[in-house]
């Protein structure tokens, strides 16, 4: 099973991009994981309406079991995260970790 995963330097970028814009979702700097060298999975995805047009709102495993987040992203760079094929047993550990509180 495949799903969308930002290695730390993306993830940074995105969540840049994401402020820049104005968009209502991103994280904290409190927020951003301290483990540069790891792999963060997208568990969860959806699209909203956002300044007459569409954004993407993604839930990011933070920490595996503990800790998501929301991130908003536009439509061209949801398409730029890559993908890789998790193992079933992967891809449901990633599912079931739940999605963020939503926060308004």
């Amino acid at each position: 099973m495949k799903m969308k995963v930002l290695d730390y330097q993306m993830l940074v970028m995105l969540n840049e991009s994401s402020i820049r814009a104005g968009r209502k979702q991103n994280l904290r700097p409190e927020q951003m994981p301290v483990d540069t060298q790891k792999q963060y999975i997208v568990n969860f995805r959806f699209d909203h309406a956002w300044v007459g047009g569409r954004d993407i709102r993604l839930s990011i495993i933070l920490k595996p079991g503990v800790q998501t987040a929301w991130l908003d992203v536009s439509p061209q760079e949801f398409a730029a995260i890559p993908e890789i094929e998790l193992s079933e047993l992967d891809w449901e550990a990633a599912v079931c970790v739940g999605t963020p509180r939503w926060t308004e």
